[in-house]
């Protein structure tokens, strides 16, 4: 039976979200027991997301059904509620989910409403519609891409790989407005801006080159002339990077939403399969979109007009990265007889905050806001303070020691929240609570090229490219594996001044005056891991010089850490690390270590690529981060820093070096001055977040500031808006104690969800897990991993063409492999067999019953089994099909050897397939198959009730192990003469290393 049609089953993206019918009706509940598994449709009792009524504004946003309808909600009046409220309505309306969308600006909004609707419905949601833009639209592209000849390995860049392309294409064109040869990369971060705006305002390079063309012909003014050159370059490099991205298969988000609008609104194949069975779409935050969200929204919602979005012009901050409130009028415009309802009930603050919130923003002009008077419905609360200090110092001292008091009095460090208006200005704040032994927690932190452990295998690598680079070789004697006192590597320095030879010679030829001899013993036994590094990177590339130099410096004495957090980042800087050269090595041809550390210094000096990389989430550490990193969150005690004009600016900020041409932009600019009026929204955002207490503080004096600071312009109205402020001058601190490198904190112990790959990894060695999910030490990439991932993105694009009516046959999957090959990331030019076995898999494959005879029902789909431990299970189908007999039967491809089917019953992986599937089906008996690529072989096992209820306790058993060993922080090794000799963590694993010595 072959599942191809005129149009696309409805069934790949609308079953996507039957599991998001809570499971606790579905198959097995929490308890484990066996619940009705009749394959009738279920009535779905859903409940409120909470007890406590609607007020009447909310009321009517909730039970407003069909037609657009715009949702006016200030800070703290309940707009997630209201959004996640209608959704559950819709549900007891249709009990379809799959038959409405929610869209959000970002993953943490979806999350939050995830969790909402996952706490009403008693169970978690799988592949729900509640989802940011990016993730639904590259959802989109990867499905439907085929349609405009786009790889089935298509990816997303990230900032550093961007970086290198554009850089490739101004090496290539020398666009001579845009290009300077001694400092190639000045203008390279406000191109990419440019670009990216012309994107998110789907201004094609096509369109920008004849806009600079036509007005070319007309011009006669020379300033004139010399800027729109300047702009018919931009156009040509613009224009090159998009046939760039085209040709090796990356995009960047921007490309995902243009594509995804484009493939819904041309090619009735994605509109019917995407838009052709969403009644009901919902945006949250709608302020915060560009037009190109906007369009795809109105894309979406086209056949049928029932539109909800949920705003507040109020709270509009993200215009750097092309969001504007243009899009409420343009809403209003596209939408003439929408219905507005406004949510003016703050329920989150008290009226001390509000009041000084509304006197801030109400003195913004009229005409660049829509008037809303909040009104507080909590009990009177703390006056509004503002503090004040000498310096910087005294400022950052006295929030951490109010933090610390403030803990000792009970509070959770995680309720207080330090808001900056830059990244920089965290670090003088992360020294203060160190100070202080104040745990902390940064989120989208920067300063990862300063980091210990980063500064530490860069010197390495250097070392390794130049023995003699005795800066280098210094520093790595400050490595725990070779540390020396630092008077030894002050004699050192001075050894290598007074005789001028390279710090390596000198300690290989013999003693240096003033080093003791432990030291001196431990700088040869550096000297010769550097020699060895050295000879290494002679005949091998970055990557394996890497991997060598962390097994060499025992992986930067990340055992040395004191704390888990603090492992957690050091492991998390290294992997990325490791990701950062993996990309260079993508891309360049010479892989040798000397251009792999021009390849980042280059990115050093980006924008982007100095975040610190992200970790799991700690829960007793006070929280800082930015003022747009806070948007949408909330906490009882917020501290403000640096609250002066020179960070809160009542000024217009610089503009770019090249922007947009305002006669390309689709809407007209806000009225008034833009650059003002954001940092007024983004200071009231800031002071919203706050639900107890409100602090801003400001220092007189700050390093490398000139002259005395002023407080922000954006609270004089305070005291006229009768919300007067709380003034408190703050002590001098005293100078400077010991800064302990990381403070402490503690990681999240339980989670809510566990991956069926992680409780796999835990399975099979706790210690293991620990290394490679928890700590993220970097290992080297398998072959047989990348391999087959390229397989599955090459039979889920073959699986897709089959639902929209396409014939699948040997040339045609072929076809895909070819082009997923030729833009594919990888080690494929170690290993340029695998081309050709791919291809003659592939060819086997779709040849045989496995393909031909294949009832597919659903492709990549995710599944998430909820357990009898508080936690949920989850994982993604491969593909689903309707076996013989109806059986639902889940597929999952393999590119290794066949296996037996007693093994196969034992595997924790085919146990969770089987459970899912039940749920899913709600049936007693589901197959598992897996299909093995290689030999087109098929392992087909039948799975029924009595070893779904064994699975399950299986499943429930494990992921009770892995939460009791979060829980203890304990993760015992498992030694196993198959596991330790081949194991990557060898260096760091005493345990298995002594069991099994290579």
């Amino acid at each position: 039976m072959l599942a191809s049609a005129s149009s696309p089953s409805p069934r790949l993206y609308a079953d996507r979200f039957r599991q998001a019918r809570f499971h606790s009706a579905t198959g097995l509940c929490r308890s484990g027991c066996a619940q009705s598994t009749a394959m009738s449709p279920l009535t779905v009792v859903v409940p409120p997301a909470s007890s406590l009524p609607l007020d009447a504004d909310q009321r009517q946003a909730v039970e407003h059904r069909d037609g657009p309808c715009l949702v006016l909600a200030g800070p703290g009046t309940g707009k997630t509620r209201v959004i996640v409220e209608r959704f559950l309505a819709l549900l007891r309306d249709e009990a379809d989910p799959g038959r409405q969308v929610v869209l959000t600006y970002t993953r943490k909004a979806a999350d939050e409403m995830r969790g909402r609707a996952e706490h009403a419905l008693g169970g978690a949601l799988a592949d729900v519609p509640l989802t940011n833009y990016h993730s639904f639209a590259l959802r989109v592209v990867r499905d439907w891409g085929w349609l405009l000849g786009i790889s089935p390995a298509v990816r997303i860049a990230d900032a550093a790989e961007r970086w290198m392309h554009a850089e490739a294409v101004l090496e290539q064109l020398r666009p001579r407005t845009l290009w300077n040869p001694l400092r190639p990369h000045d203008l390279m971060d406000p191109l990419l801006e440019l670009i990216g705006t012309a994107k998110q305002e789907l201004v094609t390079p096509e369109r920008y080159a004849r806009w600079a063309s036509e007005r070319l012909e007309v011009s006669t003014d020379p300033a004139e002339r010399v800027l729109l050159d300047r702009h018919h370059e931009v156009a040509e490099v613009y224009a090159c990077l998009d046939e760039r991205y085209r040709r090796l298969g990356v995009f960047d988000h921007d490309d995902s939403i243009l594509y995804a609008e484009q493939l819904i609104r041309e090619h009735p194949a994605a509109q019917s399969a995407v838009a052709g069975h969403i009644d009901h779409v919902m945006v949250d935050e709608f302020q915060d979109t560009n037009y190109a969200q906007a369009k795809l929204v109105e894309t979406l919602c086209a056949r049928h007009g029932n539109i909800l979005v949920v705003a507040d012009d109020d709270q509009s901050i993200y215009k750097f990265r092309g969001a504007s409130r243009a899009n409420l009028d343009r809403f209003s415009r596209t939408y003439a007889g929408h219905r507005t309802i406004t949510l003016t009930h703050n329920y989150r603050s008290t009226p001390q905050i509000v009041a000084a919130a509304r006197a801030m923003i109400g003195l913004a002009a009229p005409i660049t806001r829509i008037d809303k008077h909040l009104v507080a419905e909590r009990a009177s609360g703390a006056a509004v303070e503002m503090w004040v200090a000498d310096d910087e110092r005294s400022e950052t001292i006295a929030v951490a020691e109010a933090c610390k008091a403030l803990i000792a009095a009970g509070t959770r460090p995680a309720d207080i929240a330090w808001l900056f208006r830059k990244h920089v200005d965290m670090q003088a704040a992360m020294y203060a609570l160190r100070e202080c032994g104040v745990p902390y927690q940064v989120r989208g932190g920067r300063g990862f090229f300063q980091e210990r452990e980063i500064k530490g295998v860069w010197a390495l690598l250097s070392a390794a490219a130049d023995p003699e680079d005795s800066q280098a070789v210094l520093r790595c004697l400050n490595l725990p594996a070779w540390g020396i006192s630092g008077a030894s590597r002050a004699a050192m320095a001075r050894a290598t001044r007074d005789h001028e030879l390279p710090l390596s010679t000198i300690i290989a030829d013999g003693t240096v005056d003033g080093v003791a001899a432990a030291d001196a013993e431990r700088a040869h036994t550096c000297v010769a891991a550097i020699a060895e590094l050295h000879t290494l990177a002679q005949r091998e590339d970055v990557r394996d010089v890497f991997f060598a130099a962390l097994d060499s410096s025992e992986y930067l004495g990340i055992l040395d850490e004191q704390s888990g957090p603090a492992r957690l980042q050091t492991g998390a800087n290294l992997n990325k690390f490791g990701e950062l050269l993996e990309d260079f090595a993508d891309w360049s041809d010479d892989r040798r270590v000397s251009r792999a550390l021009h390849y980042l210094s280059i990115l050093r000096d980006s924008r982007e690529a100095g975040e610190l990389a992200p970790i799991a989430a700690i829960e007793d550490g006070v929280v800082l981060l930015t003022a747009h990193g806070a948007k949408g969150l909330e906490w009882p005690h917020v501290f403000i820093a640096r609250c002066t004009r020179d960070r809160w600016s009542g000024r217009g900020q610089s503009p770019s070096a090249i922007q947009l041409p305002d006669e390309l932009v689709p809407e007209p600019p806000p009225p008034g001055d833009a650059a003002i009026d954001e940092e007024r929204r983004l200071f009231y955002v800031a002071s919203t977040r706050a639900r107890d207490r409100l602090v801003f503080t400001w220092a007189r004096r700050y390093p490398r500031s000139f002259g005395d600071q002023e407080p922000t312009p954006f609270v004089d109205g305070l005291a006229a808006g009768h919300a007067p402020l709380h003034a408190v001058e703050v002590r001098r601190a005293a100078a400077a104690a010991v800064r302990p490198r990381r403070a402490s904190g503690a990681q999240l112990s339980r989670p809510t969800a566990i991956s069926v790959s992680d409780l796999r990894a835990f399975k099979a060695c706790p210690r293991r897990y620990e290394y490679d999910r928890r700590w993220r030490l970097p290992v080297r990439k398998s072959v047989q991993s990348w391999y087959g991932t390229l397989m599955h993105q090459v039979l889920h694009t073959a699986a897709m063409q089959r639902s929209a009516g396409s014939d699948v046959d040997g040339d045609g999957v072929a076809a895909l492999w070819q082009q997923a090959w030729q833009t594919a990331r990888g080690p494929k030019g170690a290993h340029p067999q695998l081309r050709a076995d791919g291809e003659e898999q592939l060819r086997r494959y779709v040849a045989s019953d496995a393909w031909t005879r294949a009832a597919i029902q659903a492709a990549e789909e995710s599944f998430t089994i909820p357990l009898a431990v508080d936690a949920d299970v989850t994982g993604r189908f491969d593909r689903v099909d309707i076996g013989a007999g109806g059986m639902p039967t889940v597929v999952d491809y393999k590119t290794g050897q066949l296996r037996d089917e007693d093994s196969l019953r034992r595997d924790l992986q085919v146990r969770a397939y089987g459970v899912a599937l039940s749920q899913r089906e709600r049936c007693d008996e589901v197959a598992v198959e897996l299909h093995y690529l290689q030999g087109a072989d098929v392992a087909h096992i039948v799975l029924d009730r009595k070893f779904l209820n064994k699975a399950f306790a299986h499943l429930s058993a494990s992921a009770r192990d892995m939460i009791e060993a979060m829980s203890t922080g304990e993760f015992p090794a498992k030694p196993s003469r198959w596991q330790c000799p081949r194991c990557d963590f060898r260096t760091v694993c005493d345990e298995g290393r002594s069991a099994y010595p290579a």
